[in-house]
């Protein structure tokens, strides 16, 4: 019994239409409505109880809100850095469509705070977002770079 031969359109069609796809890279998340890019912080001390998150959030289709995050190696989190509101506890950060966002050590950042272990080079640990319209998103956070502020 022999199989049916499509034709070659149909082949290149296929292809076509698969290399339209955009690979997934690595360190980089998506929810419903932007794309998060390589979440990372610095190594720390054994005794340091707080570090910087720093990552960033583009591709943004409809404007969300980042109102928690959870990972096994923090207890809780906040924003902090020039721009974060003064004595407002947990995250409220607002993320507006069509722009760009980046969290970054010296600007505006999210802290990680009661660290429950030493955060060593090379590391990896889970982190999900969660956000206020989107679905939450699993992610991965990076322990990316030496050196201890």
């Amino acid at each position: 019994m022999t199989r049916p031969v499509l034709p070659r359109r149909y082949l290149l069609i296929a292809l076509g239409a698969a290399g339209l796809a955009r690979p997934a890279r690595a360190c980089e998340f998506f929810s419903s409505r932007m794309r998060i890019w390589h979440p990372w912080t610095r190594a720390t001390r054994v005794d340091a109880d707080t570090t910087r998150l720093c990552m960033r959030f583009d591709e943004v289709q409809a404007s969300d809100r980042l109102i928690g995050l959870q990972t096994p190696v923090a207890g809780g989190a906040r924003l902090a850095g020039p721009g974060a509101p003064e004595g407002v506890q947990g995250l409220s950060l607002p993320i507006h469509a069509g722009q760009e966002l980046t969290l970054t050590e010296d600007g505006l950042h999210i802290e990680l705070l009661d660290l429950q272990q030493p955060l060593q080079l090379g590391r990896s640990f889970p982190l999900r977002l969660i956000f206020e319209f989107a679905e939450p998103v699993n992610a991965t956070l990076n322990v990316d770079y030496a050196g201890l502020r």
